[in-house]
């Protein structure tokens, strides 16, 4: 079978290797797609000496079953979730494996076929082509969770910082959930076209003139009810909380970063959101089917394993031309 390994700064090589087979417990996933996350910065710097074949974003079908693996049968299409905890711990016992201290980030998309155990894989709905199928498991619930973590009401006006795919996902389901004005921040330009195309009411650059004004002006004086941000960096963090209006609340997908000049009495509600729960994965492809969404609305590029390389560089070196990138197996 065929493989994709970072063998260097910005090179991949797709290499032949033998084909896995499944233990007790595990899956054999003929792999069809598997999507370049915003994450897969790995591929700019040097190789490690045992670094594992990447691609966390994927969904295939049941090749074979390992010895007790009876949960999906052969045949059966599936999606892959990539975080494993350690299943007994109170995180592990509630459902919430991203907050195991022992998780364990399972990646192998980027090859033909890859083992997975039955807890890591979901079922892929039947009218979902394997493109749109490799968008339903992170691409849809890292902003959906934000969401649960920080509602929007309808009469919201909200801020979306960063339009990448997540970025732009995130105000396509804003969108469906009747919120009243969205604006996306970002500094390229195709990307908030993009977004405005997707059901943003603006779209503003935040090198251009005073963004903290303007988002107060198109909000009708007070600056934002809530933000979601994909952005990690100071100077972006000091803008978000200054552009939200007293106490607005603000959801982050990245964290924090740097150091930061924020009085105590700008009085804000900081979320933290991270990753998605399996209990949450059929709630999100419910959503997306109740709402008639399109994932494939955000897919740029689709490029074929042998050409894994030239994707990479297009979704991280020419981000004005790209939006989220899907490699097929076929």
């Amino acid at each position: 079978m065929k493989s994709a390994f970072h063998t260097g700064a910005r090179e991949i090589t797709v290499s032949e290797t033998p084909k896995p087979v499944p233990g007790p417990g595990q899956y054999l996933v003929r792999i069809k797609a598997c999507a370049i996350c915003g994450s897969d910065t790995w591929w700019n710097n040097p190789a490690a000496d045992s670094e594992p074949v990447h691609g966390h974003e994927s969904a295939g079908i049941v090749e074979a079953c390992g010895p007790g693996a009876d949960r999906y049968r052969v045949g059966d299409r599936v999606v892959c979730y990539a975080i494993k905890g350690c299943g007994v711990c109170e995180s592990c016992k509630n459902g919430i494996p991203t907050r195991c201290n022992a998780t364990q980030f399972v990646e192998g998309g980027f090859q033909e076929y890859s083992l997975f155990p039955a807890d890591l894989l979901f079922p892929c709905p039947e009218n979902a082509d394997f493109v749109t199928a490799s968008l339903l498991s992170d691409a849809i619930g890292v902003p959906l969770r934000g969401l649960r973590r920080l509602p929007p009401a309808a009469t919201d006006a909200v801020t979306v910082w960063g339009l990448g795919p997540l970025g732009l996902l995130q105000v396509m389901f804003l969108k469906a959930k009747g919120v009243r004005k969205i604006i996306g921040v970002d500094t390229i330009g195709a990307r908030r076209e993009k977004a405005q195309e997707l059901g943003a009411d603006h779209a503003i650059d935040p090198r251009q003139g005073d963004v903290v004004a303007e988002i107060a002006r198109l909000c009708g004086g007070e600056g934002a009810d809530k933000a979601y941000t994909f952005v990690r960096n100071a100077q972006a963090t000091e803008t978000v909380f200054k552009s939200t209006k007293k106490g607005g609340e603000i959801c982050t997908y990245v964290g924090l970063e740097g150091n930061f000049n924020l009085p105590e009495w700008m009085e804000r509600t900081l979320v933290w959101s991270f990753y998605f729960t399996p209990a949450e994965y059929p709630e999100n492809v419910r959503f997306l089917e109740e709402h008639g969404i399109d994932l494939k609305r955000v897919v740029s590029d689709v490029f074929p394993l042998v050409e894994i390389g030239a994707a990479f560089e297009k979704r991280f070196a020419d981000p004005e031309h790209s939006t989220k990138i899907v490699i097929t197996m076929d």
